[in-house]
Order: C-alpha cells, then structure tokens, then sequence
C-alpha cells in the first residue's frame, strides 16, 4: 500500500502485510504506526416489502403553489473557507530536523570563536593603513595598548597615549561572564560524550544548563555593545590628546567663524590618526549573538521534552 510519512511528508510503499505495525519511513528513518486495511462489511439486502391488504387511495389533486417573489430574501449558502494560497503552487519540500545533539554544539564553538578573537585587535590608530596603536580585549580591559616599533619612532606619542589611557570597565564583566559560559558549554559535551551520570542532586539544575549558558552569553553580549557604543579608552586618549594641544588656539577663537575653524582643524587632526573599530570586534559580537541563540534554541528543546521534535523546512 501507498502512504505518506508523517515526517518528512513523502510517498513511500508498505507491504500490506505491515498494516497495523510499527514501521519506518525508508526515506527518514522515522517510525509511526501504518494504518489498517479498509475492508468493507458485506451489504444485508432489505427484507421485502409487502403489498398493502387495503386499497390504495386514489391520487389527491395537485395544489396550487404560488411562485416565489423574486424581490423576497432569499437564504444565504454559508461560505467555503478560501483555499490555502501559501503551500499551493510548491513542488518541492526540504526539511531539516533540529537535533539537540547537533544544536548543542554551537554555543561551545561560538563561544570558542569569541574567546579566540579577545586576542586579537578590537580598535586602534590606523594612519596610512597602519597598525600604529592597538587594543584586544585583555589591553582595553586593563587599558594598556599594542605598539608598531616604526609608527611608534614615527608619532612619538606612545607614552602619552599610555598616560591618558584608562580601563574600558565594560569589558572587564564581558572577560568575567566568558569563563563560566566556556565551562558550561564544553562541561555538557564532555559529559555526553563520555556518558559521565550526573549526580542525582544536581541533576534538575544540570538540566537548565542551556539556559545558563544563554543567559551568560547574553550578558556578555550586551556589555560587549554597551562598551562598543560608549566608545574606546584609546580612541577617547588620542581626541583628548588633539584637543589639548590645540586648547590656546581653542581659548582665542572668540567669534563664530573662528570656533567652526578650531573644529574643523581639530577634525583633520583626529582624521589623520584615522582611530577606529575592526572587524574583528564585529566578528566577535556576530559569534556572541550566535551561541545567544543557540542556546535559546537548545532550551526550547529541552522544554518540549517528549513532544516531536521541530523541523525547518524550504519549500519551492
């Protein structure tokens, strides 16, 4: 017999010999039980009609029916439901089955991504195209900065930029936050891949450890943007250094046009540092959103416990 799987929504055949049983899809591997053969119940013929003993009436006369107005109301047919115009018109189907021993993964990698990046370049001083004076996540922590030995001997600036340099205090909680959120996410693939029993008292609380890892992850993500927006210690010391040094020529500009002559100097000297954020900053905060919803996908996974688990599909 001809079915279709419940799960992935193909033609497949069955022996009829397997109707009533449990079954699996050839296509998906999925089981579900094939329904029953139809077998149709013979037909009892109607007992016979006896012929009345009493004589049958004459025929009654036809009465006159007046014909109905055509200006009256007439009743109203209820309306069909419109037809289904999203899946018409669809030969195709693709489905993907969101596996928890697959999604679990992510937030571990992500994660991973972005403890790799802290090390590299979030914002600097790029004159020419240059790696002049650099900040990872570690040095704007703690606000020191990376140096090139020949744009250093060029600008000769590095040791008041180290003087007007402070700590980037959003970073510090985002470092903080990235610890416990590594050992969460690795914690849960070691144990299931060494089959490790969690103790029977910490089972409930090992149970919401996705939950955990998202909320962790998602605070390091909004303090990551909180420090992003508010701005860098180093692109703040080298503007606090320019307009110090033009801080006279600040005190004389006494008329309007002299004011927008200062700004527009000042301007063109900050240009020439050309101090801004990297792409690798981005790639850390696109890592960070990442393993946020993953593991918020991994939680919805966990709460539906025995339910069927959800697919994504792409129909053409």
């Amino acid at each position: 017999m001809r079915l279709l799987c419940p799960y992935c929504q193909k033609a497949i055949t069955v022996a009829d010999s397997e109707a009533g049983k449990a079954v699996n899809c050839p296509e998906c591997n999925q089981q579900f039980a094939a329904p029953q053969l139809y077998t149709p119940t013979p037909s009892v013929p109607p007992p016979p009609v006896e012929k009345p003993s009493f004589p049958v009436p004459l025929a009654v006369p036809e009465t006159y029916t007046p014909e109905p107005k055509l200006d009256a109301p007439q009743p109203r047919l209820p309306e069909l439901p419109a037809p289904d115009q999203e899946l018409s018109g669809f030969h195709s189907i693709r489905s993907l089955t969101l596996e928890p021993q697959v999604i679990r993964f992510i937030p571990a990698a992500a994660l991973f991504v972005v403890f790799v990046l802290t090390f590299f370049s979030w914002n600097g001083l790029f004159p020419g195209g240059y790696s002049a004076y650099t900040q990872n996540a570690w040095y704007g922590a703690v606000g020191s900065l990376g140096r090139d030995a020949v744009s250093d001997d060029e600008m000769k600036i590095g040791d008041d930029l180290n003087t007007r340099l402070h700590m980037s205090w959003w970073l510090l909680p985002f470092l903080i936050l990235m610890f416990p959120a590594l050992a969460l996410a690795f914690g849960g693939l070691v144990v299931d891949l060494l089959k490790i029993k969690i103790p029977p008292n910490f089972q409930t609380a090992w149970k919401f450890r996705p939950a955990a890892i998202g909320l962790f992850a998602l605070m390091m993500l909004l303090f990551v943007l909180a420090q992003w927006a508010s701005g860098f210690a180093l692109q703040k010391a080298v503007s606090d250094k320019i307009e110090d040094r033009n801080a006279e020529k600040k005190g004389q500009a006494n008329t309007p046009e002299k004011m927008q002559r200062w700004e527009m100097n000042v301007d063109s000297e900050k240009g020439y540092f050309h101090a801004r954020t990297t792409i690798w900053l981005r790639l850390a905060v696109l890592a960070n959103l990442i393993a946020v919803l993953a593991a918020a996908v991994e939680t919805c996974l966990m709460l539906r416990e025995n339910k069927p688990l959800p697919r994504v599909g792409l129909m053409w």
